[in-house]
């Protein structure tokens, strides 16, 4: 072979050489690039233990409504659920034979007086002729006696009639307080026995109260009494201002629960009856965080996780969480102070993934930028 031919021959196998480490530098994967992510550093706090629990409202002062005196309703005189003032007549009861009562014990008072002034008349006459000689004592003291027996006769005659006007009176049957009267238990023409017959209730509906009864085992032996801060919220959320103003010292037997009682704000507009959701305070847990609740994993085996960075990866930990306050968890075990949170990313990421945070890619752009 010439010199020709092998210079050629060694020429194309430099050639070949240099294509083949091309095309394994072009072969060789590129590193990842880190995943941008936002962040939240953990701080610890404390922050109060509060329980959830069902409670109905009730009205604060429910008043029932009851006639004083017997005999058949007449007629109902109120707009049934209508707001209705103290002293409204809400019913009527026959008044016919009450009024005749009333009649006869004003007469009976008219002639006890009539009988007083005869007997003050006779006395004051036997007085002058006792003076005189004319009359023997006898006879005056028993005009004396008489005149007596008459004031007392008055005195009887009024009480009776003073009676009879206060019975005449309660066949009205008037709200004792303000509030809104409820659907009438009984219709005209009833017979309505005194004291016994409910015609109806009032309710208050500015000094409703929300009664609830948390579990032993949700007190898990906390200390509570009326100084212990209550939530209330309705259905939609709305959240009502109120204040325990009863805590039952003792659990009850059979279903193992503490009856407690608030008082909710004049003008939350609550109707009794109506379901609300309570949280109580029962304590304070001290060094606890909070972190956002995007940020909190549940395993499938039920234990939560979060994912923190740490030298620029992404690492899985495992946490113990309590309840939701707003739009954050609270944390019990698992995060130490100043632990940087992952809030974002969640699904792409995984355990030991490089990480960079918005703050170090807004840096980097920033740097390239300078440097072009």
């Amino acid at each position: 072979m010439d010199r020709r031919k092998l210079i050629a021959l060694a020429g194309a196998a430099s050639a070949l050489l240099a294509l083949t480490g091309c095309q394994k530098e072009a072969r060789a994967p590129t590193p990842a690039k880190p995943l941008p992510v936002t962040t939240h550093v953990a701080h610890a706090t404390n922050e109060p233990h509060w329980i959830e629990i069902l409670g109905q409202a009730e009205g604060g002062r429910e008043v029932e409504v009851r006639a004083q005196v017997s005999g058949l309703l007449q007629s109902i005189e109120y707009q049934e659920g209508d707001l209705v003032e103290a002293g409204d007549v809400l019913f009527r009861i026959d008044p016919q034979s009450f009024r005749a009562k009333y009649e006869a014990a004003r007469a009976q008072r008219e002639e006890a007086a009539s009988n007083l002034e005869q007997a003050e008349r006779e006395l004051k006459r036997n007085d002058a002729l006792l003076k005189s000689g004319a009359v023997a004592q006898k006879t005056y003291d028993d005009a004396l006696s008489l005149r007596n027996q008459m004031r007392h006769a008055l005195a009887t005659a009024k009480a009776n009639e003073h009676d009879a006007k206060i019975n005449l009176d309660w066949t009205e049957v008037r709200a004792p307080a303000t509030g809104y009267a409820e659907r009438a238990q009984v219709n005209p023409g009833a017979l309505i026995t005194s004291a016994t017959t409910l015609l109806t209730t009032v309710t208050q509906h500015d000094d409703v109260r929300v009664t609830f009864a948390p579990s032993d085992r949700d007190l898990a032996g906390a200390t509570v009494t009326t100084a212990n801060p209550v939530r209330l919220f309705r259905k939609d959320g709305t959240e009502l201002q109120a204040k325990l103003d009863y805590v039952a010292q003792s659990i009850t037997a059979d279903l193992g629960s503490r009856t407690m009682r608030a008082r909710v704000q004049e003008g939350a507009a609550l109707l009794p009856g109506e379901f609300v959701k309570v949280r109580l305070q029962t304590f304070v847990e001290e060094g606890v965080f909070r972190v956002p609740q995007k940020a909190v994993l549940q395993r499938p085996d039920g234990t939560y996780a979060l994912y923190l960075v740490r030298d620029g990866k992404a690492r899985a930990q495992t946490v113990t969480v309590g309840l939701w306050e707003g739009a954050d968890w609270i944390i019990r075990s698992g995060l130490r102070e100043g632990d940087v949170v992952i809030t974002n990313q969640l699904v792409r990421l995984r355990d030991g993934a490089a990480v960079t945070t918005e703050d170090e890619a807004a840096n980097a752009d920033a740097s390239q930028a300078d440097a072009g």
